[in-house]
């Protein structure tokens, strides 16, 4: 009778140690590929909202220009015009309809702030962030241009001499904010063609570009 012996192999300390050492680096990639993409989500998400908030409260500072009868007061951090102020009640306003509208940078303190102000009323809070950029509102007045096809241009209006004439030929804002809020920076660039105030003519569909 012949005896049969089984050879068990089993895995050496090296293997062992190979394996587990492959096992932790695999698993070290995948986590850190997991973690880098939600943290990629979590940001554009974050920043999505904040650009969307942002855009809303761009629409009321547009919807004020557009509105605006006349340009009072420009600086690269504030303006002041006079606007109509339309309602239900009042879809076709006169001059009695006409608000002082404001709206200025408040860089003080660890947030730079937009106030809106309407009239005499308390200033009501648009934006609070970490940093708003300089020169926010960029005006442009119509002038008379022979070389342009259309007999007129749009030229820079100089806010440190502030000329009356110049400013009351404002018919072009360009709104440039810049910010940065929790680490997160974005800009929102839109021109704004304000109404003349011979027509008023409402456009209830204008959308913010």
């Amino acid at each position: 009778m012949t005896e049969q012996h089984s050879e068990r192999k089993g895995f050496t300390l090296v293997e062992l140690l190979m394996g587990m050492s492959l096992t932790l680096l695999v698993g070290g990639v995948l986590y850190l590929m997991q973690s880098t993409g939600m943290s990629t989500v979590r940001k554009g998400t974050s920043q999505l909202l904040l650009t969307s908030e942002i855009r809303n409260k761009m629409e009321r500072i547009v919807a004020d220009l557009r509105n605006a009868k006349e340009i009072l007061e420009v600086k690269p951090d504030s303006i002041k015009m006079r606007c109509y102020k339309y309602s239900v009640e009042k879809p076709e306003p006169g001059e009695d309809a006409l608000v002082t509208v404001s709206y200025e940078i408040e860089r003080e303190g660890r947030q730079q702030v937009m106030w809106r102000i309407e009239n005499r009323d308390n200033p009501v809070k648009m934006l609070s962030l970490d940093r708003i950029g300089e020169n926010l509102f960029q005006p442009f007045f119509e002038a008379h241009d022979p070389a342009s096809p259309a007999g007129w241009s749009f030229y820079p209006f100089d806010m440190v001499s502030n000329d009356s004439g110049q400013r009351a030929r404002i018919s072009l804002i360009r709104i440039n904010l810049d910010f940065k809020q929790q680490g997160e920076s974005a800009s929102l660039v839109t021109s704004v063609a304000l109404r003349p105030a011979a027509t008023r003519i409402r456009q209830p569909n204008w959308k913010f570009r």
